[in-house]
This record gives structure tokens, C-alpha cells and sequence, in this order.
């Protein structure tokens, strides 16, 4: 399984070059189609300190809830119940907008059935167990000596 299109090596340019489509069709079929795996999102970080801006906090939202049951929930499910019990259903409506219940009572994303587990592709499988593809260590001087010996 190919991730990204630098495990190819040069089998891509050379499919191109040659013009050999359906070779290249083929190593492009063999590439993930996520595009967060592309090369170019596995390059080295340039610079060590970025500034990261707290936007939530910037903007004044809040950050959405897990699915999961969490021990705060147990207060904000007695809030909805008393506001269901002095407003009526829209009282309760509008408190659940402000402080959403829980969907699920553990958030397990290993909780998959094995007949979905087999329908879905590698890519998705990798995915599922959260397997990131390894960086490739960038050397800048490798390309001056690949210009060098193409001008040799």
C-alpha cells in the first residue's frame, strides 16, 4: 500500500515521460486518496516556534463536547429535566442548544462490528487505528548533487 507519491520513486516521471498513461494510472490508483497524506504535508518544519492564536478563546466559543457521557453531564441532564419541568418543551429545547447531552455512553472508535471493519479500504483501516506514515528525513543539500550530476 503507497501513501504518498515519494514511495513511487520515479515511476511516476518515468510513466509520464514515456508516455505510458496506463502505468501511471496505475501508481496513481495505488495512492491514498486522502489528501492530508500527501507529501507536501510531511515536509520538515522550517520553524520551531510558530504562534499558534487561540482562536476559541479569541472568539469567545466553546469547543464542541466528546459524544461520550462525562461526569459534568449529570449536572447539565438535572438542568434540562427542572427547565423541562417550569418551561415546558421549549425551555428544555433551548437547553439542550446551550449544553448538548451525550449520544453514546463511551466514545470506543474500536467498537466497529467486523463486517464494517472488512468493508472498508486499507486506507480507512490504517485510519481507524490511527497509523501515521513515517516522515521522510529532508536533506537540502541532496538536491544540489542531483543538479550536479544531471550538468555532469
Amino acid at each position: 500500500m503507497l501513501i504518498n507519491e515519494w514511495q513511487t520513486g520515479i515511476r511516476l516521471n518515468e510513466a509520464i515521460q514515456q508516455h505510458r498513461l496506463s502505468d501511471f494510472s496505475l501508481w496513481l490508483a495505488f495512492l491514498s486518496p486522502a489528501v492530508e497524506e500527501f507529501a507536501q504535508f510531511y515536509t520538515p518544519d522550517t520553524q520551531s516556534a510558530r504562534f499558534q492564536p487561540d482562536l476559541y478563546q479569541q472568539l469567545g466559543i466553546q469547543q464542541a463536547r466528546p459524544f461520550a457521557y462525562l461526569p459534568e453531564d449529570e449536572v447539565h441532564l438535572k438542568q434540562q429535566a427542572t427547565a423541562f419541568q417550569q418551561g415546558g418543551a421549549v425551555a428544555l429545547h433551548l437547553m439542550q442548544c446551550l449544553q448538548g447531552a451525550p449520544l453514546v455512553m463511551e466514545d470506543n472508535k474500536q467498537k466497529l462490528p467486523d463486517e464494517v471493519k472488512s468493508g472498508l479500504s486499507l486506507h480507512a483501516r490504517r485510519h481507524l487505528v490511527q497509523q501515521k506514515p513515517e516522515m521522510m528525513v529532508a536533506d537540502p543539500t541532496a538536491l544540489y548533487e542531483i543538479l550536479n550530476q544531471l550538468h555532469a
